[in-house]
């Protein structure tokens, strides 16, 4: 099984705006798309019109349809961009329980992808019984370190997955860094990883990229 990769492309300088472009066109000319997604800031989000073939996501997504509430970013406007998915409560932008629950099941009756960020086993015993299509669960002590969380917490990612058992897929984060993290991270049950600064503050964003993917 190919691992997928999702990049959180965060707020960082060289990750939005004009720069974002440039980062697209270079992460355009990889040989296969399959199991990449790239998440961007909801500034950003109308390149994947520029971009079709990349399966472009956004870091946040409110509960609400349309309607009078300024500042939220809907389901129904995303996918009126063609885009078809979110990531959910990272720990940059944690939101209450009510709300997940909220906009993971009106997510699954918009046929809306959610990537649920969690920071620990209970969270996710508590939110896989709503089957997002993915939980990915990150240490918040981890993130943007040195150390991944596959070497310091791989007893959590078999139990994670135990926990997951097929019905939502799961993925590791916080820490990642080159193959062999994706590689023990699959070995222990996850489908993939939910990665950011090891990509995207790299020298070479694509060659990372590359790297990690392996032989597809």
């Amino acid at each position: 099984m190919k691992p997928d990769i999702f990049i959180n492309f965060k707020h960082y300088e060289n990750a939005v705006g004009y720069n974002v472009e440039k980062l697209l066109q270079d992460f355009e000319g990889l040989d296969t798309q399959n199991g990449v997604y790239y998440c961007l800031s909801p500034l950003d989000l109308r390149l994947q019109r520029e971009f079709p073939d990349l399966q472009i996501y956004g870091q946040h997504v409110d509960s609400n349809g349309f309607g009078a509430f300024t500042g939220s970013i809907s389901m129904e406007s995303m996918k009126g961009m063609g885009i078809n998915g979110s990531l959910l409560n990272h720990s940059e932008r944690r939101i209450p329980p009510v709300e997940i629950t909220k906009t993971v099941k009106r997510s699954l009756e918009m046929d809306f992808k959610i990537v649920l960020c969690v920071e620990n086993l209970d969270e996710i015993k508590k939110y896989s019984i709503l089957e997002p299509e993915y939980i990915a669960y990150e240490p918040p002590e981890l993130i943007g370190g040195d150390i991944s969380v596959s070497s310091a917490k791989p007893d959590i990612i078999e139990k994670a997955a135990k926990i997951c058992d097929g019905k939502t897929k799961l993925l590791v984060g916080a820490g990642v860094k080159n193959r062999h993290d994706v590689e023990t991270s699959m070995d222990l049950g996850a489908n993939g990883v939910l990665i950011a600064s090891g990509i995207i503050r790299n020298a070479k964003p694509i060659n990372m990229l590359v790297s990690l993917m392996g032989n597809r």
